[in-house]
Protein backbone atom coordinates (compact mmCIF):
# COMPACT_ATOMS: atom_id res chain seq x y z
CA UNK A 1 0.00 0.00 0.00
CA UNK A 2 1.61 3.34 -1.14
CA UNK A 3 1.67 6.41 1.52
CA UNK A 4 -0.77 8.47 -0.09
CA UNK A 5 -2.96 5.89 -0.15
CA UNK A 6 -3.59 5.17 3.41
CA UNK A 7 -5.11 8.80 4.29
CA UNK A 8 -8.61 9.45 4.84
CA UNK A 9 -9.79 12.80 3.23
CA UNK A 10 -12.96 14.66 4.28
CA UNK A 11 -14.52 18.07 2.48
CA UNK A 12 -16.94 20.41 4.03
CA UNK A 13 -18.09 23.05 1.20
CA UNK A 14 -20.26 25.42 3.25
CA UNK A 15 -21.92 28.47 2.00
CA UNK A 16 -19.31 31.22 3.92
CA UNK A 17 -16.02 28.57 4.58
CA UNK A 18 -14.23 25.82 2.64
CA UNK A 19 -13.05 22.99 5.17
CA UNK A 20 -10.74 19.54 4.23
CA UNK A 21 -9.18 17.53 6.97
CA UNK A 22 -6.67 14.67 6.58
CA UNK A 23 -6.40 11.79 8.85
CA UNK A 24 -4.69 8.83 9.38
CA UNK A 25 -6.17 5.22 10.56
CA UNK A 26 -4.13 3.98 13.68
CA UNK A 27 -3.66 0.70 15.08
CA UNK A 28 -6.92 0.89 17.25
CA UNK A 29 -9.11 1.37 14.36
CA UNK A 30 -9.44 5.28 14.94
CA UNK A 31 -8.58 8.53 13.05
CA UNK A 32 -5.41 10.66 14.02
CA UNK A 33 -5.87 13.96 12.58
CA UNK A 34 -2.77 15.03 10.66
CA UNK A 35 -3.53 18.28 8.47
CA UNK A 36 -6.29 20.93 8.76
CA UNK A 37 -7.06 23.80 6.14
CA UNK A 38 -9.82 26.18 5.39
CA UNK A 39 -10.78 28.62 3.18
CA UNK A 40 -13.04 31.22 2.28
CA UNK A 41 -16.30 30.43 0.51
CA UNK A 42 -17.21 32.41 -2.61
CA UNK A 43 -19.47 30.29 -4.92
CA UNK A 44 -21.94 28.98 -2.96
CA UNK A 45 -25.11 29.95 -1.28
CA UNK A 46 -26.98 28.26 0.76
CA UNK A 47 -25.60 25.43 0.24
CA UNK A 48 -26.01 25.10 -4.03
CA UNK A 49 -22.98 26.03 -5.88
CA UNK A 50 -24.00 29.48 -7.75
CA UNK A 51 -20.09 30.12 -9.10
CA UNK A 52 -18.01 26.87 -10.38
CA UNK A 53 -15.33 28.69 -10.75
CA UNK A 54 -14.83 30.39 -7.17
CA UNK A 55 -15.73 27.25 -5.54
CA UNK A 56 -13.13 25.63 -6.98
CA UNK A 57 -11.17 27.59 -5.74
CA UNK A 58 -12.11 27.80 -2.47
CA UNK A 59 -11.70 24.15 -2.77
CA UNK A 60 -8.25 23.77 -4.09
CA UNK A 61 -6.85 26.56 -1.21
CA UNK A 62 -8.37 24.49 1.69
CA UNK A 63 -6.82 20.90 0.48
CA UNK A 64 -3.54 22.14 -0.01
CA UNK A 65 -3.64 24.14 2.89
CA UNK A 66 -4.41 20.36 5.00
CA UNK A 67 -1.90 18.77 2.33
CA UNK A 68 0.73 21.31 3.30
CA UNK A 69 0.06 20.71 6.92
CA UNK A 70 -0.29 17.05 6.46
CA UNK A 71 2.91 16.69 4.45
CA UNK A 72 1.09 14.33 2.01
CA UNK A 73 -1.24 14.52 -1.24
CA UNK A 74 -4.73 13.84 -1.06
CA UNK A 75 -5.74 11.64 -4.13
CA UNK A 76 -9.20 11.21 -3.03
CA UNK A 77 -11.95 13.06 -0.56
CA UNK A 78 -15.10 12.48 0.77
CA UNK A 79 -17.61 15.18 0.58
CA UNK A 80 -20.24 16.36 2.98
CA UNK A 81 -23.64 17.22 1.40
CA UNK A 82 -25.95 19.86 2.86
CA UNK A 83 -27.83 22.83 0.93
CA UNK A 84 -31.80 23.53 0.84
CA UNK A 85 -32.12 20.85 -2.50
CA UNK A 86 -31.67 17.47 -0.09
CA UNK A 87 -34.88 16.46 1.66
CA UNK A 88 -35.56 13.21 3.78
CA UNK A 89 -38.57 10.90 4.30
CA UNK A 90 -38.88 7.22 6.24
CA UNK A 91 -40.14 4.48 3.81
CA UNK A 92 -41.14 1.05 4.82
CA UNK A 93 -40.74 -2.67 2.69
CA UNK A 94 -41.72 -5.96 3.10
CA UNK A 95 -40.53 -9.47 1.99
CA UNK A 96 -41.65 -12.82 2.68
CA UNK A 97 -38.19 -14.86 4.10
CA UNK A 98 -37.29 -17.94 1.63
CA UNK A 99 -40.40 -20.75 2.49
CA UNK A 100 -37.69 -23.68 2.92
CA UNK A 101 -35.19 -22.62 5.58
CA UNK A 102 -37.55 -19.68 7.48
CA UNK A 103 -34.09 -18.41 8.10
CA UNK A 104 -33.14 -14.50 7.37
CA UNK A 105 -30.05 -14.37 5.44
CA UNK A 106 -28.30 -11.85 4.03
CA UNK A 107 -30.28 -11.52 0.28
CA UNK A 108 -33.28 -11.42 2.26
CA UNK A 109 -32.25 -8.16 4.28
CA UNK A 110 -31.00 -6.84 0.53
CA UNK A 111 -34.31 -7.29 -1.38
CA UNK A 112 -36.35 -5.43 1.98
CA UNK A 113 -34.27 -2.66 1.82
CA UNK A 114 -34.84 -2.78 -1.70
CA UNK A 115 -38.37 -2.85 -1.79
CA UNK A 116 -38.21 0.30 0.97
CA UNK A 117 -36.34 2.16 -1.56
CA UNK A 118 -38.55 1.59 -4.49
CA UNK A 119 -40.31 4.12 -4.77
CA UNK A 120 -41.36 7.12 -7.30
CA UNK A 121 -38.61 9.91 -7.67
CA UNK A 122 -38.92 12.91 -9.98
CA UNK A 123 -36.57 12.34 -12.77
CA UNK A 124 -33.94 15.30 -11.26
CA UNK A 125 -33.74 13.55 -8.16
CA UNK A 126 -31.48 10.63 -6.92
CA UNK A 127 -30.96 8.42 -3.50
CA UNK A 128 -28.31 9.65 -1.82
CA UNK A 129 -28.96 7.02 1.45
CA UNK A 130 -31.30 4.59 2.66
CA UNK A 131 -30.40 3.96 6.72
CA UNK A 132 -32.29 1.25 7.68
CA UNK A 133 -33.90 2.48 11.29
CA UNK A 134 -35.36 -1.48 12.16
CA UNK A 135 -36.38 -4.19 10.99
CA UNK A 136 -39.89 -6.52 12.20
CA UNK A 137 -40.12 -9.88 11.80
CA UNK A 138 -43.13 -11.25 11.60
CA UNK A 139 -44.59 -8.50 13.66
CA UNK A 140 -41.75 -8.53 16.39
CA UNK A 141 -40.67 -4.76 15.87
CA UNK A 142 -37.39 -3.08 17.59
CA UNK A 143 -35.05 -5.40 15.59
CA UNK A 144 -31.18 -4.23 15.13
CA UNK A 145 -30.02 -7.32 12.74
CA UNK A 146 -32.40 -10.11 11.49
CA UNK A 147 -29.42 -11.77 10.17
CA UNK A 148 -30.19 -15.82 11.46
CA UNK A 149 -33.73 -15.13 13.17
CA UNK A 150 -36.56 -17.15 11.90
CA UNK A 151 -39.67 -15.88 10.42
CA UNK A 152 -41.77 -15.71 7.21
CA UNK A 153 -42.09 -12.22 7.27
CA UNK A 154 -39.33 -9.55 7.19
CA UNK A 155 -40.14 -5.45 7.10
CA UNK A 156 -38.07 -2.32 7.79
CA UNK A 157 -38.56 1.05 8.31
CA UNK A 158 -35.71 3.42 6.81
CA UNK A 159 -35.23 6.91 6.55
CA UNK A 160 -34.18 7.97 2.99
CA UNK A 161 -32.13 10.66 1.66
CA UNK A 162 -32.39 12.41 -1.51
CA UNK A 163 -30.87 15.80 -3.28
CA UNK A 164 -30.72 17.18 -6.34
CA UNK A 165 -29.07 14.88 -8.83
CA UNK A 166 -27.80 18.46 -10.64
CA UNK A 167 -26.83 20.12 -7.27
CA UNK A 168 -24.65 17.45 -5.75
CA UNK A 169 -23.34 17.24 -9.54
CA UNK A 170 -22.24 20.15 -9.29
CA UNK A 171 -20.23 19.98 -6.25
CA UNK A 172 -18.61 16.93 -7.20
CA UNK A 173 -17.64 18.37 -10.65
CA UNK A 174 -16.16 21.65 -8.17
CA UNK A 175 -14.39 18.88 -6.47
CA UNK A 176 -12.76 16.98 -9.59
CA UNK A 177 -11.67 20.32 -11.33
CA UNK A 178 -10.08 20.99 -8.21
CA UNK A 179 -7.85 18.18 -8.48
CA UNK A 180 -9.18 15.19 -6.40
CA UNK A 181 -11.55 12.53 -7.06
CA UNK A 182 -14.23 12.40 -5.06
CA UNK A 183 -14.63 8.86 -3.66
CA UNK A 184 -18.38 9.35 -2.00
CA UNK A 185 -21.02 11.90 -1.04
CA UNK A 186 -22.19 11.73 2.85
CA UNK A 187 -25.38 14.39 4.39
CA UNK A 188 -22.88 16.92 6.11
CA UNK A 189 -25.46 16.31 9.44
CA UNK A 190 -24.69 12.01 9.14
CA UNK A 191 -20.89 13.39 9.24
CA UNK A 192 -21.20 15.51 12.13
CA UNK A 193 -22.78 13.27 13.98
CA UNK A 194 -20.13 10.42 13.80
CA UNK A 195 -17.72 13.37 15.10
CA UNK A 196 -19.78 14.51 17.90
CA UNK A 197 -22.27 11.98 19.27
CA UNK A 198 -21.58 8.55 20.96
CA UNK A 199 -23.71 5.33 20.61
CA UNK A 200 -25.59 6.58 23.93
CA UNK A 201 -26.73 9.80 22.44
CA UNK A 202 -28.22 8.00 19.66
CA UNK A 203 -29.76 5.63 21.66
CA UNK A 204 -31.34 7.77 24.35
CA UNK A 205 -32.26 10.38 21.81
CA UNK A 206 -30.68 13.37 20.57
CA UNK A 207 -31.18 16.20 18.22
CA UNK A 208 -28.21 17.46 16.49
CA UNK A 209 -28.06 21.46 15.15
CA UNK A 210 -24.88 22.21 13.00
CA UNK A 211 -25.85 26.24 12.34
CA UNK A 212 -23.59 26.95 9.51
CA UNK A 213 -23.58 30.36 7.46
CA UNK A 214 -25.99 29.75 4.36
CA UNK A 215 -27.97 26.58 6.20
CA UNK A 216 -29.04 24.80 9.48
CA UNK A 217 -28.43 20.79 9.35
CA UNK A 218 -30.61 19.08 11.74
CA UNK A 219 -30.75 15.53 12.70
CA UNK A 220 -32.98 13.32 15.22
CA UNK A 221 -31.81 10.20 16.71
CA UNK A 222 -33.29 7.73 18.80
CA UNK A 223 -33.00 3.95 19.79
CA UNK A 224 -29.50 4.46 18.06
CA UNK A 225 -30.79 5.37 14.42
CA UNK A 226 -31.78 8.36 12.25
CA UNK A 227 -35.19 9.21 12.59
CA UNK A 228 -35.71 12.89 11.00
CA UNK A 229 -33.54 14.41 8.87
CA UNK A 230 -33.73 18.29 7.53
CA UNK A 231 -31.60 20.80 6.25
CA UNK A 232 -33.26 24.87 6.70
CA UNK A 233 -32.32 27.96 4.66
CA UNK A 234 -31.18 29.88 7.10
CA UNK A 235 -27.66 30.55 8.99
CA UNK A 236 -25.19 32.92 10.66
CA UNK A 237 -25.14 35.28 7.10
CA UNK A 238 -28.88 36.07 8.33
CA UNK A 239 -27.96 37.83 11.70
CA UNK A 240 -24.53 39.50 9.75
CA UNK A 241 -26.99 40.77 7.00
CA UNK A 242 -29.47 41.93 10.00
CA UNK A 243 -26.20 43.95 11.87
CA UNK A 244 -25.46 45.46 8.24
CA UNK A 245 -28.92 47.02 7.37
CA UNK A 246 -29.49 47.74 11.23
CA UNK A 247 -26.22 49.83 11.55
CA UNK A 248 -25.88 51.03 8.16
CA UNK A 249 -22.64 49.13 7.72
CA UNK A 250 -20.69 46.41 5.17
CA UNK A 251 -20.88 43.18 5.31
CA UNK A 252 -17.53 42.21 6.25
CA UNK A 253 -17.78 45.15 9.18
CA UNK A 254 -20.84 43.47 10.75
CA UNK A 255 -19.31 40.23 10.49
CA UNK A 256 -16.49 41.56 12.57
CA UNK A 257 -19.07 42.93 15.32
CA UNK A 258 -21.19 39.89 15.55
CA UNK A 259 -17.67 37.92 15.84
CA UNK A 260 -16.43 40.41 18.43
CA UNK A 261 -19.43 41.21 20.44
CA UNK A 262 -22.31 38.51 19.74
CA UNK A 263 -23.92 36.61 22.58
CA UNK A 264 -27.06 34.34 22.54
CA UNK A 265 -27.19 34.54 26.44
CA UNK A 266 -27.97 37.66 27.80
CA UNK A 267 -27.14 36.95 31.12
CA UNK A 268 -23.03 36.23 29.92
CA UNK A 269 -23.17 40.11 28.80
CA UNK A 270 -20.40 41.57 30.76
CA UNK A 271 -22.52 45.13 32.59
CA UNK A 272 -19.72 47.37 30.88
CA UNK A 273 -20.50 46.44 27.24
CA UNK A 274 -23.19 48.87 26.26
Amino acid sequence: MSKKSKYIVGLDVGTTKTCAVICEPNEKHELDLVGVGTADSRGLRKGVVVNLDSTVSSIKKAIEDAEKRAGTSAESVFVGLSGVHVKSFNSRGTVAVNAHTREIGKEDIRRVIETAKAISLPTDREIVHVLPQEFVVDGQDGIGDPLGLLGTRLEVNCHIVTSSAMAAQNIVTAVNRSGIIVADTILQQLASAESTLTADDKELGVVLIDIGGGTTDIAVFTQGAVRHTSILPLGGDQITNDIAVGLRTSIPEAEKIKRQYGCAWPSLISEDVS
